[in-house]
């Protein structure tokens, strides 16, 4: 079963395609790459390499810091494939691109599109990134963002058709909650006088309404500031939970955990102290 912390409990209920959104633990995605069965695979498409270590090393998880290395977390490691397009374009190209390859198929095979099996689980990382910050100069609309995710569900439909269980698509996402976009953007030139628009901007609206409506699932996440908490509970310790709601759904159904994250041993000199969970 699909889960999202290094505890074989709680499990992630059933789900074709889930977005993950609000302020997850940064080492979510990898735990959720890692939880496939053994005998499949994960692919994991980030914005940014650059940011996606950095997240992890400010984290400091406990359990990636001592268990990393070891066996059963390496072999799990092997069975993901990471790639980290740059910009919005790379990511359509590369989701066009990815196939597997059947030795009766004429057509060469591409070293970095072709997959060696298919994967059961792709998982999208922070694709705000592309289209932050936010202004007038944006060239971007909502519709850019929905093509990604368009192309992403077509990508996981087209490679479910070549095995029995479907293969699964999940967004991270901690800013699409946040980021608003014009659905059309107004011409820059004016249709009869040739001279440039000014005041004719789209107002930005939300895109996380809109990316919903694509999803099966959708998950939140709420972190709390460690100043905010009860000092009873000890320094730097968060309180945190998720909600987990199934589109079309009553929300009297929804999933909550709860949980927090506590200061973990510092293993250098130099080092801060890792983070550990704590289930209520």
């Amino acid at each position: 079963m699909a889960r999202m912390f290094p505890s074989s409990d709680p499990c992630l209920p059933h789900y074709k395609s889930l977005l993950v959104q609000g302020d997850y633990h940064p080492s979510a995605p990898i735990h959720i790459c890692l939880s496939v069965p053994t005998d499949s695979k994960a692919l994991l498409l980030s914005s940014s390499r650059k940011a996606l270590i950095h997240s992890l090393r400010e984290y400091n998880s406990e359990w990636l810091h001592t268990k990393s290395g070891t066996g059963n977390a390496c072999q799990g490691s092997s069975k993901v494939d990471i790639f980290y397009p740059p910009t919005p374009n790379h990511l359509v190209v590369l989701l066009a691109a990815l196939r597997t390859h059947k030795a009766s198929e004429p057509i060469p095979v591409d070293n970095k599109g072709t997959l060696d099996s298919i994967p059961s689980l792709l998982v999208l990382h922070e694709l705000s990134a592309y289209f932050l910050p936010m202004n007038d100069n944006n060239p971007y609309t909502i519709a850019s963002y929905l093509l990604l995710v368009t192309h992403a569900l077509a990508l996981t439909n087209f490679l479910s058709q070549e095995q029995q269980t479907p293969m699964r698509l999940t967004l991270f996402d901690s800013q699409v909650d946040k980021l608003k976009l014009p659905v059309l953007r107004a011409p820059t030139l004016s249709v009869f006088g040739g001279e440039e628009s000014s005041n004719e901007t789209s107002r930005p609206e939300s895109v996380a309404f809109q990316v919903h409506k694509y999803f099966e699932w959708v998950g939140t996440f709420n972190r709390s500031d460690p100043d905010d908490d009860s000092p009873s509970e000890g320094d730097g310790v968060r309180r945190c939970a998720l909600t987990l709601h199934k589109q079309g759904s009553d929300i009297l159904t929804d999933i909550v955990w709860e949980w927090s994250e506590i200061p973990g041993q510092t293993h250098s000199r130099d080092e801060k102290p890792t983070t550990a969970f704590a289930w209520s």
